[in-house]
C-alpha cells in the first residue's frame, strides 16, 4: 500500500545533501559512549535501529569538540584520532542500505552543566543559572577563539569520517545559545552587544570550517526562535540571526525555543507550562498540542531565501506533518521522543499506516540516561 503522505515522503535537498523524505530525527542526548568519548555497541545498535526505521536524516546526540563542554558518556570530536572511532557511525547508518543520511551534532554545555558534573561551567558572561544554581565563569577572548577553532576542526573531522552533514547546536541555552541571547551575553567586546557581535562566534565557526572543508559540505544550525525569557531572544531578533546564518553559509535552520531557565517563568506570561527540560514540552495530548513551534518556522520560511527550515517540537501525527510541508510552513519536520519509542514509525507511515505516534511526552526517557544502557523509552 502506498503512503497517503506524499509531501512528507517527497525527496529534498539540504545544500548538496539529498534526502529521501522530509523526516528528520532530531538530536537527543543518548548517553551511550564510553568514558573516553568513544561509541559503544549500544550506540551503534541504537542508530542502526533508527536508520532501519525509515527516517531520511538522523542528527546524532550532542558531541563535544572541547573537553570542558562535554556531557557524560557523549562522543568526542576534540582531536584528530577520533576519526578512527567516529567513522564507524556513518558506516553503520549507511550500511543499512536504505539511503538514510546522518549529520553529526556538535556543541558545548556552557552554563547549563548538570549539578552532578564536577567542574565549573563557562559562559559568555557570569550570569547565574537558576535551574542548577551554578554561577559560570566568564570565558576569556582567547578561550572563545580556541573554541571556534576546535569547532571548525570538528566539522572537518566529521566530513573526513564520512558524515553527510554537521549540525551546530546553538539552541536551548547551551554555550552557543548563551552567546546569541542578550539575556546571557553581557560582554562588551567583539562577541557581545549588538546582534551581529553576539552572532560572531557562529559566523566565525562556519567561516573557519569552510576554509578547511570547502563550500559543498552542509552545515546546519539548531537555534531558538524565542528564549521565553524577559530579556532573551524574541522572534524579530531570531529572524535577524537567521539571515546572518544564511548569509554566512549555514544550509538549514532547525527552529526551537527555550532554555533551562525558562522553567522559572509563569505559565500565564509565556502561554504554556515550562517544566524540566522545557525545550521538550510535556502534555502533548492532542493534535492541537503538536507542532508548537509552527508559527516560528512559518516566519523563518517566509524570511529565508536559501536555507531550509526544519520544524521541531511535539510532532506525532503524520497527516499534520504532511500538511506542514505541503503548505510551506517548513521544508522538513523533526521528531525524537516518538522515535525513541517507535523507531520504525516512518516505514509504517510510508507503507500505508496513518496512526499517531504512541509516545505520551512524559519525558521519563530522561530518567534512563543514568542507566548503563542510556536513552530508551521508560515505559517499554
Amino acid at each position: 500500500m502506498a503512503t497517503q503522505f506524499t509531501h512528507l515522503f517527497s525527496p529534498t535537498m539540504i545544500g548538496s545533501m539529498s534526502l529521501k523524505n522530509r523526516l528528520v530525527r532530531s538530536a537527543t542526548y543518548e548517553a551511550k559512549a564510553d568514558p573516553d568519548g568513544k561509541p559503544t555497541q549500544l550506540y551503534f545498535d541504537f542508530y542502526k535501529r533508527l536508520a532501519n526505521g525509515g527516517v531520511g536524516l538522523i542528527i546524532t546526540g550532542l558531541t563535544y569538540p572541547e573537553e570542558d563542554g562535554k556531557l557524560p558518556r557523549t562522543i568526542a570530536v576534540d582531536r584528530a584520532d577520533c576519526l578512527e572511532t567516529i567513522k564507524q557511525i556513518p558506516e553503520t547508518i549507511h550500511g543499512v542500505g536504505n539511503d538514510c543520511k546522518v549529520a553529526l551534532q556538535i556543541g558545548h554545555t556552557g552554563r547549563q552543566l548538570p549539578a552532578t558534573v564536577d567542574r565549573q561551567p563557562v559562559a559568555p558572561s557570569p550570569i547565574l543559572e537558576p535551574f542548577t544554581e551554578r554561577m559560570p565563569r566568564e570565558m576569556k577572548s582567547h578561550e572563545i577563539e580556541a573554541f571556534i577553532e576546535k569547532s571548525a576542526a570538528a566539522i572537518g573531522y566529521a566530513k573526513r569520517a564520512g558524515f553527510d552533514a554537521v549540525q551546530v547546536h546553538a539552541a536551548h541555552g547551551w554555550l552557543l545559545s548563551s552567546f546569541l541571547s542578550p539575556h546571557t551575553n553581557h560582554r562588551k567586546d567583539q562577541f557581545g552587544g549588538k546582534t551581529e557581535n553576539r552572532a560572531r562566534i557562529m559566523t566565525e565557526i562556519i567561516r573557519q570550517a569552510k576554509d578547511l572543508i570547502g563550500m559543498d559540505f552542509p552545515v546546519l544550525v539548531k537555534m531558538n526562535a524565542c528564549d521565553f525569557l524577559e530579556s532573551g531572544i524574541e522572534l524579530a531578533e531570531a529572524l535577524e540571526l537567521g539571515e546572518i546564518f544564511e548569509e554566512s553559509g549555514y544550509a538549514a535552520l532547525e527552529i526551537s525555543s527555550g532554555m533551562w531557565e525558562t522553567i522559572t517563568r509563569d505559565p500565564e506570561d509565556i502561554g504554556w507550562r515550562a517544566e524540566r527540560i522545557p525545550e521538550a514540552r510535556k502534555r502533548i495530548g492532542t493534535v492541537a498540542d503538536e507542532a508548537y513551534h509552527r508559527r516560528f518556522a512559518r516566519a523563518f520560511r517566509q524570511k529565508m531565501q536559501r536555507a531550509k527550515i526544519i520544524l521541531v517540537g511535539g510532532m506525532k501525527t503524520p497527516s499534520l506533518m504532511d500538511e506542514i510541508v505541503c503548505c510551506g510552513d517548513a521544508d522538513l519536520v523533526a521528531l525524537s521522543r516518538p522515535l525513541i519509542r517507535e523507531p520504525d514509525l516512518p516505514n509504517r507511515w510510508l507503507n500505508g499506516g496513518s496512526e499517531r505516534a504512541s509516545c505520551i511526552s512524559c519525558n521519563q526517557c530522561l530518567e534512563t540516561l543514568r542507566e548503563e544502557e542510556g536513552l530508551r523509552c521508560y515505559l517499554l
